[in-house]
């Protein structure tokens, strides 16, 4: 609990006044909780005792009745509090770990799968946010109400009564919790399995199309069946822990009223205490049953909250490796960028992908990168993304390495189409200004037609406010592939990357769009990445990649010259049309 808490300071310290608040409340409605069985004990005395009068009994069952009104006002204004709290706490919270994730590299990507993420920042997230809120409620409450009843019991009725009902129960709470709590590491494993199962169904989900494709319906829900049933069998565990648990404090209540009843009538027959008071006293024992096992429960939902304060702890601690320090540099536009014995190898790679790579880009060329599948295309322009550091070399911009410059600022000279075209649940307009949110209807009409999407749009059924399917699901591929790049060109890039980004349009919307870009982006930089030669024919360099490393360089009519990948290649999709 005060792990959770500590971890929590900040936002409690934010918060001061309106724990502090909530926690007067609480105190309060726990002690108002207690004041009706004081009333009926006073009741029945003067009942038994002949001295009961009808403005006495008038004035006890007002104040019965206005008490419980009273608590209902206290408590009303406590759950408003708190429910605004947790609200608060469950936004900020998420805002945090949102940005975080925001802040990481691929690295980190890699490492954690989606369905572990969103494991993380859902149910995980929820229970940190029930231990700082409800949690609080259960235990001053309920510490409240014990601590309260006992005092009252002792103070007002008999101290012996009170250490002979009473004492089992907190000895008896503190064993049973206990071993309780050997089920803690057993939670950690079934929310490594929930994530398991949800990364499962996403999967099936994102690859509905392709599972359909190949009949393979029975077989993934086949899969789904058994990741179901292992995120089921773990919590069967964890129920029947608690099947047999549970009852076990109720034992311990029985025996504490067996006593109180015993001890209780001896004292009434040696006068030692009033029938109304042991009524109230078995009233007042009564109460400690709800707040004793509430205190149960709530120990048990402290040991979910933990292990999720480290789950998420363990999130927030990571530190990307891709990232700004105080003296980098600003940048908004470039001369020469120059790749220099560059070799990069995947985290979780056994071997470098790219090997050795040396060439310089400048302002305003056109550079075509082509090679056999597994080459390293788009490992070597991805390095321009900075989503990860190269292994060895470097990279430099206008002679200082790309390390020196603010992450964000050299993202922004780029406008990158990758092979995997991912479009969201947005309009066709919506869908293209994520790449300039502030871009003009002139400029968004450029883009589009540059994109050679003009003649889509007229059969659109909403025009540019058609709403996209999820991941493009109402789109063609090739309409796909030309909304990805109106969206990389809205945004006027120094540089623009077509990573395979003309493989899914005909021979003739590829002239196009070639022919388009070399009108309006003539005087910037372009990498087109392609497997057809038609479309980096023009370019101003071709780097031929094979196995990781350059192995030819030249314009299209130098590369035919040389014998090598390049002329063969080319004379057989010469002879393929």
């Amino acid at each position: 609990m005060f792990n959770i808490y500590r971890k929590l300071k900040w936002f409690i310290l934010e918060e001061k006044k309106r724990y502090l608040l909530m926690l007067f409340l609480l105190l309060l409605i726990s002690f108002v909780a207690l004041v009706p069985a004081k009333l009926l004990g006073m009741a029945i005395d003067m009942i038994v005792n002949g001295g009961v009068s009808v403005i006495a009994l008038t004035r006890i069952v007002l104040l019965m009745v206005a008490v419980p009104m009273f608590r209902y006002g206290l408590s009303f204004f406590y759950n408003h509090m708190m429910t605004v709290e947790a609200q608060k706490l469950t936004y900020k919270l998420r805002q945090k770990y949102l940005r975080h994730l925001f802040e990481m590299d691929s690295t980190f990507y890699e490492t954690y799968p989606k369905g572990d993420l969103i494991s993380r920042v859902t149910n995980d997230l929820d229970a940190i946010t029930v231990a700082a809120t409800s949690l609080l409620e259960g235990l001053i409450f309920n510490v409240g109400t014990i601590l309260f009843a006992i005092a009252i019991m002792g103070f007002s009725i008999s101290w012996p009564l009170t250490l002979v009902s009473v004492t089992i129960m907190p000895i008896a709470l503190t064993i049973l919790n206990i071993i309780r709590f050997q089920k803690r590491k057993y939670i950690r494993i079934h929310r490594e399995i929930y994530s398991e199962m949800t990364e499962k169904v996403l999967e099936s989900v994102e690859g509905m199309k392709v599972i359909r494709a190949y009949v393979q319906e029975k077989e993934d829900l086949a899969k789904q069946d058994l990741a179901i049933e292992r995120d089921i069998e773990s919590w069967r565990y964890i129920v029947r822990f608690e099947n047999w648990f549970n009852p076990l404090f109720e034992v311990v209540y029985g025996i504490s009223y067996i006593l109180a009843f015993g001890y209780g009538i001896f004292q009434i027959v040696n006068q030692a205490i009033t029938v109304g008071e042991l009524v109230t006293f078995v009233s007042y024992l009564g109460m400690l049953y709800g707040p004793i096992i509430s205190i149960s429960t709530i120990f048990s939902q402290i040991n979910n909250a933990t292990i999720s304060v480290d789950r998420f702890e363990e999130i927030m601690d990571k530190i990307p490796t891709v990232k700004d320090d105080a003296s980098s540099k600003e940048i908004i536009r470039f001369q020469t960028i120059r790749f220099k014995n560059v070799t990069f190898q995947y985290p979780f790679d056994a071997q470098p992908v790219i090997r050795n790579i040396t060439f310089d880009l400048q302002s305003g060329q056109t550079i075509g990168i082509v090679g056999p599948t597994g080459s390293g295309k788009s490992t070597l322009i991805r390095q321009l993304l900075r989503e990860f550091n190269v292994t060895s070399g470097s990279i430099l911009i206008d002679g200082e390495p790309i390390e020196s410059y603010k992450i964000d600022d050299v993202r922004e000279l780029v406008g990158y189409v990758p092979q995997a075209h991912m479009l969201f649940k947005k309009t066709v307009d919506e869908n293209i200004l994520i790449g300039n949110p502030t871009a003009s209807h002139d400029q968004l009409d450029k883009a589009v037609k540059i994109a050679d999407f003009e003649k889509d749009i007229l059969f659109l059924t909403d025009g540019y406010h058609t709403m996209v399917g999820e991941a493009g699901s109402t789109l063609s591929g090739g309409q796909k592939q030309r909304l990805s790049i109106a969206r990389a060109l809205v945004k006027d890039p120094q540089i623009l990357i077509l990573d395979d980004s003309l493989s899914a349009v005909d021979a003739k919307t590829e002239e196009n769009i070639i022919s388009h870009l070399k009108e309006y982006r003539g005087s910037k930089t372009n990498i087109i990445v392609a497997h057809r030669f038609s479309a980096i024919r023009d370019a101003d360099l071709i780097l031929v990649l094979e196995k990781g490393k350059i192995s030819q360089r030249g314009t299209h009519e130098e590369l035919l010259k040389q014998e090598g990948w390049y002329k063969m290649q080319y004379i057989q999709q010469i002879s393929m049309r």
